[in-house]
């Protein structure tokens, strides 16, 4: 089969000094990147110049002299006959930035996947003039848009604007951030050719990059969410994360004391030592199991392995300050929180399995962290975004305490044939002095929490993981008290799973367990169900003011015009026209807003039953100072406010469907949803 890989005859200059692989474009990605300047030597052959450009600019000359000839645009083709996407593809025909090769070194290894390059349902450039048949055949399998980027520095800008500022993963940008510049890529088929694509990543941490970037649907699609968009999104994100994790494990090098500062750096970001690549890119890949496929336990696979290559590489042990420090510190602290997260989601999964099967408790050991943030071993510093007081040691803190949390949750709603009915005597205690813990640092948030009016990615990343300690802190809180609030419903009842065996053996506690779990809490169930109340709610309202992603920001943006994320939520002055199709954040904590709005859509139902039976006896200690007067009022006012809860939640659940896992997640959601107000 041939190779998808066209290989350049000639490098420019400092490409050949440097003795790396130079893209053979003017000027190249190597010297834009490293601002210095291209030169050719001129060739001694002569001969017109061949390769993808060139035949491109003759393809479309072709295109120009048959529309000329011939007239046929005047009578039967306009630019109605074609989609938004295709004619954004044919006015980037001739690139303006940083063209790059497809595929090399990598595609050639992954061309048993690939269809030649003029299999159909793939249009390499505008031919002019369509015929009768082909037009047919354009209505019968129409068109869906693909994003794709043209060169390394567009796809780490794409980065800062999608991803970065919802985990930094990568150190602030090394240039200034630009709009987004995708390529609007027109296919009839989901099958993957990548020699249809305008640049192939080189290296495994822009390979997963690119898998998360494909996923997110262009501007103004409007058949973004149809079938044949899905699954094409889906077969290039997948065909993107397949070749990273090659990459990643053809990276992989003995363990060393080599220093990561004497090595080489990574061609998208020059703070990055090229040997950090891989395990940023498992960390990436952690996210797209969560995110897109919904795959806890790969989730948790990938965040292990990236653990296991930081070890390798000390980024634990980090003391004196150098030149990458701050991409060491931010790899190593993002690792450990996906590892923590993929922990915390592997248990909620797994323990509701082990009650559908009567498993024994003491395999919950098997879903702890690896390692976990207060190991002596570990040295390296927190991150710090812009200097003021840190997200990140609250971010820490609070997944641990969500981890005991989710553990005794566990513990408590699970009866086996073992246990004989029996709770530990020390679960009192450690129940108040877990929510002790929790109030302390929920408090501490709410105080030192970010509310700059900065802008940019950076400032936006603190945002975020401000908003993100709350929701752990919030989701802690609302997982410990809920088995006393609502002791007709099982733990598991809450979880969602993949297992749909897991949802026909959910079982209510037994009498003599609920008089156990009584006996241990220090609040009664009203006044548990008040406190899970205010967590949901909270929870909502940060889902609701999340910034999202603003395609349009710039650092240097033009006369008159302010772009920007911050608390904007995403309002793009210009661009009006910008679709909700388009994902509200990065969503691995979509599994935090569903125990909210589980939460919620309980209260609120009993809330309705309440108001439409005329008796609030029911729900009368879930109002707010109610009186026999204004009874009827605070429960209308309850009700709304629940209301709107479910809604925040919804809203961004539902731009967050682009990713399949988390279009699962919503359409149960939408299911409940749809028993609570129809009830």
């Amino acid at each position: 089969m041939p190779s998808t890989s066209r290989p350049v005859k000639v490098a420019c200059l400092a490409c050949r000094a440097s003795k790396i692989r130079c893209d053979g474009q003017y000027p190249c990605a190597n010297c834009t990147i490293h601002r210095q300047e291209c030169q050719y030597q001129p060739s001694r052959r002569g001969g017109a110049r061949r390769g993808p450009i060139a035949a491109e600019e003759r393809a479309m000359k072709k295109a120009q002299r048959l529309q000329t000839a011939t007239g046929v645009y005047n009578h039967a083709m306009t630019n109605d006959d074609f989609t938004p996407a295709q004619i954004l593809q044919i006015n980037a025909a001739t690139p303006d930035s940083l063209p790059s090769p497809s595929p090399n070194e990598t595609g050639s290894r992954l061309s048993n996947t690939l269809q030649r390059k003029d299999s159909p349902g793939f249009p390499l450039s505008p031919r002019g003039p369509r015929t009768g048949q082909e037009l047919r055949e354009t209505v019968r399998h129409p068109t869906r848009s693909l994003r794709a980027y043209r060169c390394d520095q567009d796809l780490i800008n794409a980065y800062y604007i999608f991803i970065h500022p919802y985990l930094p993963l990568l150190p602030p940008p090394a240039v200034s951030q630009y709009v987004d510049k995708p390529v609007a890529l027109s296919m009839r088929s989901a099958i993957v050719d990548a020699s249809h694509l305008p640049y192939w990543p080189t290296t495994s941490l822009g390979l997963a990059v690119a898998a998360i970037l494909a996923l997110i649907p262009l501007p103004g699609d409007a058949h973004a969410m149809e079938n044949e968009a899905v699954s094409l999104r889906r077969s290039y994100a997948d065909y993107f994360a397949r070749s990273a994790l090659d990459v990643s494990e053809e990276s992989l090098q003995p363990s060393s004391n080599f220093d990561l500062t004497q090595g080489p750096c990574s061609p998208l970001h020059p703070e990055i030592p090229q040997q950090m690549e891989p395990v940023l890119a498992l960390a990436l890949l952690s996210l797209y199991e969560c995110c897109q496929r919904g795959n806890v336990s790969k989730m948790r696979i990938r965040a292990n392995q990236a653990l296991t290559m930081a070890m390798d590489l000390s980024l634990h042990t980090q003391k004196s300050a150098n030149n990458c420090s701050d991409a060491i510190r931010r790899c190593w602290w993002s690792t450990m929180f996906l590892v923590y997260q993929s922990s915390i989601l592997t248990a909620s999964v797994s323990f509701a399995t082990f009650r559908s099967r009567r498993r024994d408790l003491a395999n919950s050991a098997m879903y702890a962290p690896l390692i976990t943030s207060d190991d002596f071993r570990i040295t390296t510093p927190y991150i710090v975004i812009r200097g003021c007081r840190e997200p990140w040691p609250y971010i820490v803190q609070a997944q641990s305490l969500l981890h005991r949390s989710c553990t005794i949750t566990h513990q408590l709603s699970n009866e086996t044939t073992h246990d004989q009915g029996c709770l530990p005597c020390s679960f009192h205690d450690e129940i108040q002095h877990l929510d002790s813990s929790l109030l302390d640092i929920a408090i501490e948030t709410d105080r030192y929490r970010c509310i700059a009016n900065c802008q940019g990615t950076e400032a936006d990343a603190e945002r975020v993981l401000w908003a993100m300690s709350r929701i752990l802190i919030h989701t802690a809180r609302l997982l410990l008290y809920r088995v006393r609030a609502f002791p007709d419903r099982p733990a598991d009842s809450f979880t969602t799973t993949t297992n749909s065996n897991t949802s026909r053996n959910r079982t209510p506690l037994s009498p003599s367990r609920r008089a156990e779990i009584d006996a241990i809490f220090q609040f009664d169930e009203q006044e548990s169900t008040r406190v899970c109340i205010r967590s949901a709610l909270l929870i909502s309202r940060v889902f609701r003011h999340l910034p999202t992603p603003n395609p349009m920001y710039s650092d240097t943006p033009a006369d008159g015009e302010t772009f920007g994320f911050g608390l904007g939520l995403g309002q793009i002055s210009g661009d009006s026209g910008r679709s909700l199709t388009s994902p509200r954040s990065l969503p691995y904590m979509a599994w935090c807003g569903m125990q909210s709005f589980y939460v919620l859509a309980m209260v609120l139902w009993r809330v309705r039953a309440a108001l439409s039976a005329g008796n609030l006896n029911s729900i009368y200690n879930l109002l707010d100072r109610p009186t026999e007067r204004t009874a009827i009022q605070d429960a209308e006012r309850l009700e709304e406010e629940l209301h709107m809860g479910i809604e925040s939640l919804r809203v961004s659940m539902k731009a967050d469907g682009v990713y399949e896992g988390v279009g699962r997640m919503f359409r149960e959601l939408e299911k409940m949803y749809d028993a609570t107000m129809m009830g």
